[in-house]
């Protein structure tokens, strides 16, 4: 009966598969890290029905990945599609 992989040469080049592995490893972390996106946490006042309103559209949306920040983007982003005389209509419909 013998042992296979006992031999130091054998030993030796799996010791260094096993290092270049985690090496490698060890800098596809780093790029992780250094493309992150940066986020900040804002506050702002929201009525209780305002409130209520943003989690049955994100009840309605069906998209798993999303939540209240998404929501927001989301709104923002159709905001940014009126002309300027339809989103000036919006604000006031809002403020009246």
């Amino acid at each position: 009966m013998t042992l296979k992989g006992l031999k130091k040469s054998e030993q030796t080049s799996k010791q260094d598969q096993v290092e270049e592995f985690i090496k490698g490893a060890s800098k596809r972390v780093k790029n992780l890290e250094s493309n992150q996106i940066n986020y900040k946490r804002y506050t702002f006042s929201l009525t209780e029905d305002v409130n209520n309103e943003i989690d049955q559209l994100l009840i309605n949306c069906r998209v798993a990945k999303a939540n209240r920040s998404i929501i927001l983007k989301a709104a923002l982003h159709q905001l940014q599609q009126l002309s300027s005389e339809d989103l000036q209509k919006a604000v006031l419909d809002e403020i009246r």
